[in-house]
């Protein structure tokens, strides 16, 4: 078991790798490195794999989700490289769980990886469950929790997940990362658990998390405030 464990998660990167080169020494000095969905911009798995190569090239250890916008063979991609956390877990180092899923609930705009409200809560339900016993659990969703400060769109209303909601108050993870609504960058609490949404890696934002002996500390960063 590592002292110390240190995350990069990134989100909605879209093919925009713009600032991969000036965050490379922070990505290469990560534990882990965790891609919360939309690595294309409605692409299919070859754009996700290269997308996946250029953070896998400074860091090997990366773990991912899709996005919504992406293509359905781009989760076929990363379960070929066992890289998935879609409706699946990991436990790293021996004592941090991770449950994940992409995709999104439904959209007004027909985008490629939607599933609803129900499957939302079986196929996140289960890996939270599965890391039930770990000193710290992290939970991964490309869809941030309903009516919250991370969830809430230019016009005004509220489009995250009712289930991804539900399944925080039911689990009360140590953190919950997520992205799919760019705007909405920041940070929230339901609960003990820590919301954060570090909007579009193609504008800079990241979340830096560090798991040590004294518990869990996670910010969102940016290229702009380092």
């Amino acid at each position: 078991m590592l002292d110390n464990l240190s995350i990069f998660a990134a989100s909605d990167i879209h093919e925009r790798l713009d600032y991969l080169e000036q965050l490379a020494g922070t990505i290469e000095a990560a534990h882990w490195v965790l891609l919360l969905g939309d690595l294309t911009h409605f692409g299919h798995a070859a754009q996700a794999a290269r997308v996946l190569d250029a953070f896998r090239r400074i860091n090997p250890q990366v773990l991912a989700v899709p996005g919504n916008v992406d293509h359905p063979d781009v989760l076929d991609l990363l379960v070929s490289e066992g890289v998935s956390l879609h409706g699946s877990h990991r436990v790293l180092e021996d004592h941090v769980g991770v449950a994940g899923l992409g995709a999104s609930a439904p959209t007004p705009f027909g985008t490629p990886m939607e599933i609803s409200e129900e499957e939302i809560y079986r196929q996140l339900g289960a890996p939270l469950r599965a890391i039930g016993g770990c000193a710290v659990r992290l939970m991964i969703s490309h869809t941030p929790p309903r009516g919250t400060r991370v969830d809430r769109v230019r016009l005004g209303f509220h489009a995250g997940s009712r289930s991804v909601r539900r399944l925080i108050e039911e689990h009360s993870p140590d953190l919950l990362l997520c992205g799919h609504i760019h705007e909405a960058a920041g940070e929230d609490t339901l609960g003990r658990t820590r919301v954060l949404n570090p909007g579009p890696f193609g504008r800079g934002g990241y979340v830096w998390v560090e798991v040590t002996a004294v518990g869990v500390t996670a910010e969102c960063r940016s290229v702009y405030a380092r």
